[in-house]
């Protein structure tokens, strides 16, 4: 092959330029891809070194904490470039994890080494941990900086304070699962699988104030603070529960997907997205009329986070990886945009893109961070994102 790249100058100037075209020509198609209006929504499956189990986004950093069961580790993605900036070492078999966005604290469960492990995120440093027997799914209430933390083998719900760090309280939900806080209300739903129930505590008085009858095996529960709705899946009915947190009462069903496991809501938009396992895909509710207006395909979708801010959600399950899945923008082409009078330096990039210029006349382009790196190394562009 090192014959090839011997003939003369000007042969590997050509093939030098090949290639380059060749970069700055995939973006061009991936591009038009992105902003087709044929789907509402494209999905994006990102190589990552792991089992990506469950995930948190502290939408003020735009960072992406992602649970490695396996690999006992926390996976750090950036929201913007999708890619990991860096990896810190928690507890053994990571599961729920949980953040407070206002103390940049992460809270995460070993769910068979019985720790919760409490991080910094500032540093990434774990700062301390906390014996609690077989720590699951994890709430975070940041108006109030409480921690609340199912433990389906003793039946609880334990509540930590986020300044102190230690367990404060507990509550008895039997196999509880599934659990949210409405960070303005202070109120906390907790589902149980066994009995088909959504237990509901409040924060504030430290005291179960009702239980709601659902359908059959409900696991996932979220709140849209914005409206003060809940919405939890009913595993084995296939359907959305839709309970009124105003009054704590069932005021909708929803028909989905086969299996449906978790729900998160989108509160700027007011839609609601439910992973269904077995049908693999997304359901979309409008959550104005409670109706599914789209269902989005993706491998084995179990575990679910939110940037709302962002619009961007992620699905996860260890056995199939990462999916990241986003609404995509009425951008028009970084060049369309340029001649459209738009400033180089103010183009607008998709996610996962970054802006460069090219030395020779300034002309934008939105390629890849490692084509960045490729091109401004070689001497064909500028960046100030790199």
């Amino acid at each position: 092959m090192e014959l090839l790249f011997v003939k003369s100058k000007t042969f590997q100037s050509s093939i030098l330029s090949l290639i380059l075209l060749v970069l700055i020509g995939s973006y061009i198609g991936f591009s038009n891809l992105a902003y087709s209006q044929d789907s509402s929504y494209t999905v994006n499956n990102p190589a990552i070194d792991g089992k990506p189990t469950s995930a948190v986004v502290n939408e003020k950093t735009n960072k992406v904490y992602i649970t490695d069961f396996f690999g006992g580790r926390l996976m750090v993605l950036d929201g913007h470039t999708n890619e990991v900036l860096e990896t810190i070492k928690v507890v053994r078999t990571p599961f729920g994890v949980g953040i407070n966005p206002e103390t940049n604290m992460i809270y995460v469960g070993g769910e068979f080494a019985n720790i919760l492990s409490i991080i910094d995120a500032t540093t990434s440093q774990e700062i301390k941990q906390v014996e609690l027997e077989d720590p699951y799914d994890i709430a975070v209430d940041y108006s109030r900086n409480k921690i609340y933390i199912t433990s389906d083998r003793q039946n609880s719900v334990y509540v930590i304070d986020g300044t102190t760090n230690e367990i404060i309280s507990s509550f008895d939900v039997l196999i509880p699962c599934g659990i949210a806080v409405n960070p303005i209300t202070g109120m906390v739903y907790v589902t149980s699988e066994s009995e088909n129930q959504v237990h509901v505590w409040d924060g504030n008085s430290s005291k179960e104030v009702s239980i709601i009858r659902v359908q059959e095996s409900p696991r996932g529960v979220t709140v849209n603070p914005s409206t003060n709705m809940i919405y939890v899946t009913n595993q084995e009915s296939n359907t959305i529960s839709v309970i009124d947190g105003s009054k704590n009462i069932l005021v909708d069903k929803i028909k989905v997907g086969e299996i449906p496991r978790r729900v998160i809501a989108d509160s700027k938009l007011n839609l609601i997205y439910v992973s269904n396992q077995e049908s693999s895909d997304i359901s979309v509710i409008d959550g104005r009329t409670n109706k599914v207006i789209e269902n989005i395909p993706v491998t084995e979708p179990f575990e679910l986070a939110i940037n709302s801010e962002s619009g961007k959600l992620y699905s996860m399950y260890y056995g199939s990886g990462l999916s990241i899945i986003s609404k995509p923008t009425n951008l028009i082409t970084p060049l369309k945009q340029f001649s459209q009078g738009v400033e180089p330096i103010d183009v607008k990039c998709p996610d996962g893109f970054i802006l460069v210029l090219k030395i020779s006349n300034q002309h934008p382009a939105c390629v890849k961070s490692h084509t960045a790196q490729k091109l401004i190394e070689r001497g064909w562009a500028n960046s100030t994102d790199i």
